[in-house]
């Protein structure tokens, strides 16, 4: 059956105001929601929760704006979970996807207000934000002002609904993505409910011992490089380390040194030399031990921030979420006794959605063999058909600089520098790319032209970017939107089955889930979250086109690592356990 907007019994526009402490659950305060059919206002105070006052099943349809927010109240008070939903950022954020240069998460003022809707003043906002988050006990005079500031937020929400409607109701297939995105909302709350198990114990350690840490890891870690004066890093200390080490460095137009963490990051790749150095730059710069959201049941939740990229990919904080900040603090992850986590991702991911999607049988080949960087290198006629990861190692780091390049838009220059190649074989190795898989270059010139002459781009289930008038447009950036935003398709798909099945999903990260079950279940949670993956890949890029996933598993009483942070945290640790902390 096709939905149709007209056809719902009610259509309930709704808020919560509740008090979120960090890493905690929502404390519901009250709840206002407004029937546009029949007229209906509900207004229930903290306290007087029972039974949901509306009917949840298909035939009512629920509307809020950055929604994840009010399924977790639902949750919170034990009710069911809306059948059918829709979040009105989502789709905002959506339809004006490129419209204008700026950052993304628009608040609801600022989606009513282009709408040319009446709304709050935004210091009576504040105002009683305030008032709610002191978390009370309120007056009667007080709490009726908490459900009328809510109940405006309901009428802007209705009101903004009446004003999307012709753009998100207006033929079945946007009804039906928007009905997905809001679903995927309802998934977001259960995995912000869940969180991440954390090493609370170490993390104490770990916070109330830092400055004395930093100081050790600077004198340990700075005797390899000598760029560090105390705690301060000194550039021309850095320019001076490079040269003496024959590393080529990417220069700002003012001839300054990148310096940026994801320079770093990328010549980490190429230098690995470069790679402690990076981390202790990070720990050092950006790392806050402090923001990280530990609620008492020592589980890190933090806003999952979805549809907050224009690919459509979550946007968590880097500072609150275990996996946003340095990698090797991921190995404060560890599950409880009896207990074990999962991480499940797809398996070059990207590679397989450019390759169904543009069509290239050939570069689908190189995928499904299982080594997309040695099958390049064969197809073009680098290495020998024989040539496997063991014998021709170098002409394989070659091959995959050039494969993951061309996913990022890089050109030749950069391709060049990223890899160590001399530039002339840089751009031969491009050159055998765009001859070897021609379908694809076709695909991803047609994308990249219509982006930039304002047409818009599409992901399979109707996440759409179109560059607005007077915005500044990247074009490489366009190379990389189909693969990112169908590879969002995906994890949204498989978020929304999985958490309906009733598998603990932790959180999202890019390209991967997190999963965790008792431990004598463990395999079969593996099982199923593998599979769910594996088909939403098909839903995606259609029949046969099943994007392959990798676990690693982690059980009590382990913890978490990646490989990219290991030496950091037994560096830290090291340090740790000597000062007796």
């Amino acid at each position: 059956m096709t939905p149709n907007a007209l056809s719902y019994a009610a259509i309930w526009a709704l808020d919560f105001e509740f008090i979120a402490r960090d890493g905690e659950h929502p404390e519901v305060v009250c709840l206002v929601a407004h029937d546009l059919i029949s007229g209906r206002w509900v207004r229930v105070w903290q306290g007087d929760f029972a039974a949901p006052p509306f009917a949840l099943g298909a035939d009512t349809l629920f509307v809020g704006y950055s929604a994840a927010a009010e399924w977790s109240c639902f949750i919170a008070l034990d009710w069911p979970i809306p059948a059918r939903c829709i979040d009105l950022y989502a789709e905002f954020t959506r339809i004006t996807n490129g419209a204008f240069d700026g950052k993304m998460f628009p608040s609801l003022l600022a989606a009513a207000a282009h709408f040319g809707i009446a709304t709050t003043d935004a210091d009576h906002k504040g105002a009683m934000r305030d008032l709610i988050l002191s978390g009370g006990p309120w007056n009667a005079e007080q709490q009726r002002a908490i459900l009328d500031y809510c109940a405006a937020d309901v009428r802007m929400t209705a009101e903004l609904f009446r004003a999307m409607c012709p753009a998100v109701c207006r033929v079945p297939a946007t009804l039906g993505g928007a009905l997905l995105r809001g679903r995927y909302t309802c998934a977001v709350a259960r995995m912000e409910w869940n969180g991440i198990p954390i090493d609370v114990a170490t993390l104490a350690s770990l916070r109330n011992g830092w400055d004395d840490i930093k100081l050790d890891l600077i004198a340990d870690i700075d005797q390899h490089y000598g760029v560090f004066d105390g705690t301060s890093f000194v550039t021309a200390r850095f320019a001076a380390y490079i040269q003496r080490a024959g590393i080529p460095w990417p220069r700002l137009p003012s001839s300054a040194l990148m310096l940026d963490d994801d320079t770093f990051r990328e010549r980490a790749k190429s230098y690995p030399v470069i790679a402690p150095l990076r981390e202790l730059r990070h720990a050092l710069g950006k790392m806050r031990l402090n923001s990280l959201a530990v609620g008492r049941d020592g589980r890190n939740r933090a806003g999952v921030m979805p549809f907050g990229s224009k690919t459509g990919r979550n946007q968590p904080s880097n500072s609150r979420f275990v996996f946003g900040t340095s990698r090797w603090l991921r190995s404060l992850i560890q599950p409880t006794l009896g207990r074990a986590v999962a991480y499940v991702d797809w398996s070059s991911q990207e590679i397989a959605i450019a390759a169904a999607l543009s069509g290239d049988d050939a570069l689908w080949e190189a995928y499904t063999s299982g080594d997309p960087y040695m099958a390049f290198a064969k197809q073009a006629g680098l290495v020998p058909p024989e040539a496997t990861k063991a014998t021709h190692k170098a002409e394989r780091q070659r091959a995959k600089a050039i494969v993951l390049g061309v996913g990022y838009g890089m050109s030749a220059e950069s391709m060049a520098l990223q890899a160590g190649l001399h530039l002339d074989e840089a751009r031969d190795l491009l050159l055998r790319h765009k001859l070897t898989y021609r379908q694809f270059w076709a695909w991803a010139t047609h994308n990249q032209n219509a982006g930039l002459l304002g047409l818009t781009l599409q992901t399979t289930y109707g996440w759409t970017w179109q560059a607005g008038f007077g915005t500044t447009v990247n074009p490489r950036s366009l190379l990389n939107w189909p693969m990112q935003a169908n590879g969002a398709e995906m994890m949204r798909l498989a978020c929304c089955d999985l958490t309906e099945q009733g598998i603990m999903v932790c959180c999202p990260v890019h390209d991967a889930l997190l999963v965790e079950g008792d431990a004598a279940d463990i395999d079969n949670v593996i099982a199923t979250t593998r599979a769910t993956m594996e088909r939403a890949s098909e839903l995606v890029l259609g029949a046969g086109r099943i994007v392959r996933t990798d676990v690693d598993v982690v059980r009590h009483p382990d913890r978490y690592a990646d490989e990219a942070g290991v030496k950091m945290w037994d560096r830290v640790m090291e340090r740790l356990n000597a000062r007796g902390l």
